[in-house]
């Protein structure tokens, strides 16, 4: 359901403009019941893919009351390249957008899931993409934001695809892939980011634990108080909370780092876990600590890392 309201920018205001918002006949104690949002989105990186779009026709937000108030795409349907959002790059979807005033609980970009699909690295396979279990006809983050009356909050999506799409092979029918619900918000006034390097010798191919197809080299961030580290398991058989973000490590062709960024995490304590096995964490499947495979493993989990809004926080390891 759409929802339409006004706000006003400053304190005296028509009677006329009033009385088309059901505002009161005294334009001196007027007082703003709007606010406005802009919002723009970003990836974390997934190696198997040369491009991955998704074509967005709009956003529905949710405010505590149970009230939807819908936003289309100004424009039309925008496509986005989420492979080309990585390592802090990326792209507005909305600015300045008006809401009532409130407690918001979840944000929803609306998906058109035929126009949405997936380029493979390598082999150039074209897959598009089905909503999966839970995700209806959108992507979904349920993380709790605010409209200020008269104020202005910039917010953004990091939509994870490492777990957000997942891959099944369905007999006769073929490669499926669906998308899923992976997103996380944050406001970017209070936003900071942590990044690093990695040993060289901890990399899959110099690691003689690690094999060395392409893609082991992963990098999860958890909240500090988390015990131990775990997968990206979605349905959890051991109760142990999964990671807010995963990052793929890849070599700085400019300095020949190993290098690591989360670019947008909410002001806080995290840990960080370093995996060169990351090939083998499955999303869907449950592989810490005792993998089926037998091939998954974390090799380093770090202590609390403070992250400070405006900051990068750097970590080596």
């Amino acid at each position: 359901m759409s929802k339409r309201s006004c706000a006003f920018a400053a304190p005296l205001v028509s009677l006329a403009l009033l009385a088309g918002c059901g505002g009161s006949s005294s334009p001196d104690t007027v007082t703003p019941s709007a606010g406005t949002i802009s919002v723009s989105i970003t990836d974390d990186p997934w190696h198997d893919m040369d491009s991955m779009v998704i074509r967005i026709t709009g956003m529905d937000f949710g405010h505590r009351n149970g009230e939807i108030h819908s936003v289309d795409m100004p424009g039309g349907p925008v496509d986005v390249d989420m492979v080309q959002l990585q390592n802090g790059v990326h792209q507005r979807l909305l600015s300045d957008v008006e809401l009532p005033v409130g407690e918001y609980v979840w944000m929803r970009l609306r998906i058109d899931a035929n126009g949405s699909f997936m380029q493979e690295s390598g082999t150039g396979g074209h897959h598009g993409f089905r909503m999966g279990q839970g995700a209806g006809a959108g992507l979904e983050v349920h993380e709790p934001f605010h409209v200020e009356p008269g104020a202005h909050g910039d917010y953004m999506l990091e939509f994870d695809v490492r777990q957000g799409v997942r891959h099944s092979h369905n007999g006769m029918m073929g490669d499926r892939y669906e998308l899923h619900n992976a997103m996380h918000l944050v406001r970017m006034d209070q936003a900071g980011g942590l990044w690093g390097t990695v040993d060289p010798s901890l990399v899959d191919v110099n690691h003689p634990g690690c094999d060395t197809a392409e893609g082991g080299n992963w990098m999860y961030v958890f909240p500090a108080d988390a015990d131990a580290p775990d997968d990206i398991a979605d349905t959890e058989s051991d109760g142990v909370p999964g990671p807010i973000a995963t990052d793929h490590v890849e070599m700085n062709p400019d300095t020949g780092a190993h290098e690591y960024h989360f670019g947008y995490l909410p002001e806080g304590s995290y840990r960080v876990a370093f995996s060169c096995s990351g090939e083998w964490d499955e999303a869907g499947d449950d592989d810490y600590p005792a993998d089926p495979d037998g091939r998954f493993d974390f090799h380093h989990f770090s202590g609390p890392l403070d992250v400070v809004a405006g900051q990068m926080h750097r970590h080596d390891l």
